[in-house]
């Protein structure tokens, strides 16, 4: 059984390896409209591993109030922008 702290660990550690491709293929890929879609998956799974290192220290203002809300801004904004340019 794993404990709450290394739980948010492995998770932290799962979402931060995952986020750093979309990244590193935002600063690197030329149309536009790909790179802006990378950056906010990218980002999203950064702050989400954000959220899930403080939940697991136990730290619910930070897990909460901070990291939780901007998670949820780059999310709904990838929906939103990828909604925008599968249409056009």
């Amino acid at each position: 059984m794993v404990d709450l702290v290394t739980g948010g660990i492995l998770l932290f550690a799962i979402m931060v390896g995952a986020g750093i491709v979309p990244l590193i293929m935002a600063f690197r890929v030329k149309v536009h409209s790909l790179r802006i879609l990378s950056l906010l998956l990218g980002l999203f799974a950064i702050t989400h591993g954000f959220y899930h290192l403080a939940s697991g220290f136990q730290q619910e203002f930070l897990a909460d109030i901070i990291f939780e809300p901007i998670s949820l801004i780059f999310l709904v904004g990838l929906g939103a922008y990828y909604s925008k340019v599968a249409v056009v």
